[in-house]
């Protein structure tokens, strides 16, 4: 075969490839192209051979580096480069790297593929990827909301069956103290009738009714504490003078004293009438009021201090009681809750629950200050209702 066939020849095999062939030499002029090279960037043979190759990518630095540095191991692997038609148009090819010599000369060699329809693939994989991995991570954010969630109804509910307990060991035995002493009172009036003895049997029967208002506060107290729980608390608002209500529980409260035991009330309220919810205010203090009377031993003093201003009503209840252990006093109004220096005194440990709950839904605070053995000091703190 001749040279000329064998030039033919080798012709016909380079520009047959898939790939396309670009040799240039250490100047980068281009020597040699191959057609498939001539489809992608949409040049001539002619018109390659008129410039350097790096007018055929975006970085030219890398054909330079190669050129300096064409022993380096990154260039024996494939590199991605971006690629310009003549048109200016860009699109990504994948590049192979190699060197040659010829007739004592050096030159390098490129076998490029166009990898536009690859990476668009690429692109659509990772656009993919990513949106299952939002939506794994909005699974995963549901799934642990869902969770809180359980864990939540979870520990309500053991808090749930914990309080029933609780209040069934209370209920069980403040409830058959009071019944156990109304049948007996009414098995002795009984025994008076008989006698034709009617002032025993009166007192009996005053016994009776006392022991049944005590039962109908305790159950108040349960229905009172299911509205806090549930939010349906209703306010009634009027307008009234402090001092009634005082007078009110000053009134109340004073069967309840022990021996010797003294009630202070200390009203320096200078205004007349103030709108708020009379029963509201009446529960919290004789809540406060009850508990220090129970709590404080024979000849004990209880104060109570009365102020307001334009916009708050001021009141706290002082006792020098048995006082609440320093351990126990951020528990002190937690539903059921009784301090163990307060288990021998009678009480559901319900009482202090209202009155916060109460508070709290009025937007008011209460604080406490208490030492043990040396008595406890409650303060409250409401706000003034605007009259509709």
């Amino acid at each position: 075969m001749e040279l000329k066939e064998k030039i033919g020849f080798y012709k016909v095999c380079f520009d047959s490839m898939q790939a396309g062939i670009l040799v240039f030499n250490d100047s980068r002029d281009i020597i040699l192209s191959n057609i498939p090279i001539s489809l992608l960037f949409e040049y001539s043979s002619e018109e390659l051979r008129k410039f350097k190759a790096c007018k055929l990518f975006k970085n030219c630095g890398v054909l330079k580096n190669f050129i300096q540095n064409s022993e380096k191991q990154k260039f024996k692997s494939l590199i991605e480069l971006i690629g310009i038609k003549k048109n200016g148009q860009e699109f990504p090819v994948e590049v192979s790297f190699g060197k040659i010599e010829y007739e004592g000369m050096p030159y390098f060699k490129l076998l490029l593929t166009d990898i536009t329809l690859r990476k668009k693939r690429e692109k659509k994989i990772k656009s993919l990827n990513y949106q299952l991995e939002e939506e794994v991570k909005l699974r995963n954010i549901e799934l642990e909301n869902l969770i809180e969630k359980l864990k939540k109804s979870l520990s309500k509910e053991k808090e749930l069956n914990f309080l029933k307990t609780k209040f069934i060991a209370l209920a069980s035995h403040e409830f058959k103290t009071p019944l156990s002493a109304i049948l007996s009172s009414t098995e002795l009036m009984a025994k008076y009738a008989d006698l034709n003895n009617i002032e025993k049997r009166n007192e009996h029967l005053s016994k009776i009714k006392s022991v049944i208002n005590h039962l109908n506060n305790m159950l108040d107290d349960l229905l009172t504490l299911e509205n806090i729980e549930s939010g349906e608390i209703n306010l009634n608002s009027t307008k009234f003078k402090l001092t009634n209500l005082i007078n009110e529980i000053y009134k109340n409260s004073k069967p309840l004293l022990k021996n010797n035991q003294q009630l202070i009330f200390n009203n320096t309220n200078d205004e007349g009438e103030i709108y708020h919810d009379y029963k509201i205010i009446t529960i919290i203090l004789t809540n406060l009021l009850n508990n220090a009377i129970k709590y404080s031993n024979e000849n004990g003093i209880i104060k109570v201090d009365i102020t307001s201003n334009k916009k708050n009503i001021y009141f706290s209840v002082e006792d020098q009681g048995i006082g609440i252990p320093v351990n126990e006093q951020n528990l002190i109004f937690n539903r059921f809750f009784r301090a163990k220096n307060a288990l021998y005194y009678p009480g559901t440990g319900i009482g202090l629950n209202i009155v916060k709950g109460y508070i709290q839904n009025l937007n008011g605070t209460i604080s406490f200050e208490s030492v043990e053995n040396n008595g406890t000091i409650f303060k409250v703190q409401l706000p003034k209702l605007k009259l509709l």
